[in-house]
């Protein structure tokens, strides 16, 4: 099996999670962004602490605004 083919495998099998989740994001391999590999977090942990960090202009208010409008519309979705 190819290094690739072990990546995709590892991301899908360690973000595949009972009940609804949010996506994150896409899976990056060698610097390319690989299709319908999504980086996901499950609805269930969303109430926990988390850190977004990094540098000027690497995108964490950006990061923030998607993570809290994907959030928005699953709760608009079981209201």
């Amino acid at each position: 099996m190819s290094t690739l083919e072990n990546f995709k495998t590892l991301i899908t099998d360690g973000y595949n999670f009972k009940g609804d989740s949010l996506i994150l994001g896409t899976a990056i391999f060698n610097k390319e962004a690989q299709q319908n590999l999504h980086v996901k977090i499950p609805l269930s942990t969303i109430n926990r602490h988390g850190l977004i960090a990094g540098a000027t202009g690497t995108g964490k208010t950006k990061t923030v605004q998607l993570f809290a409008e994907s959030l928005s519309e699953k709760v608009f979705l079981f209201c």
